[in-house]
């Protein structure tokens, strides 16, 4: 996931997906309300959906994805986490 980055590099990395996490996760709860999880929790739900993405984006064989789709498929995949989730939610809160 990390390969070829400086350990600097990889904070920088890990510190700006953390705060982008954070104002789309705000965003989500505007969107989401009592559907959603709070700010923080929508920020950890695609912020782990985010590094999933990207692992499962590296187990793919090389070309699948190419190399310009890696960020956004990995934001994808956060986004149909939290939206998974969301929905699980819904179906399982009484009426």
């Amino acid at each position: 996931m990390f390969a070829g980055l400086t350990s600097d590099e990889i904070w920088i990395f890990i510190a700006l997906s953390s705060a982008a996490s954070f104002f789309v996760g705000n965003a989500m709860n505007t969107l989401l309300g009592d559907q959603g999880f709070g700010v923080m929790g929508n920020m950890l739900v695609l912020l782990a959906g985010f590094a999933g993405g990207l692992q499962l984006v590296d187990y793919l064989p090389i070309g699948r994805i190419p190399q310009i789709l890696v960020i956004p498929s990995a934001a994808a995949i956060a986004f149909a986490l939290l939206f998974c989730l969301a929905v699980v939610k819904r179906l399982t809160r009484p009426t």
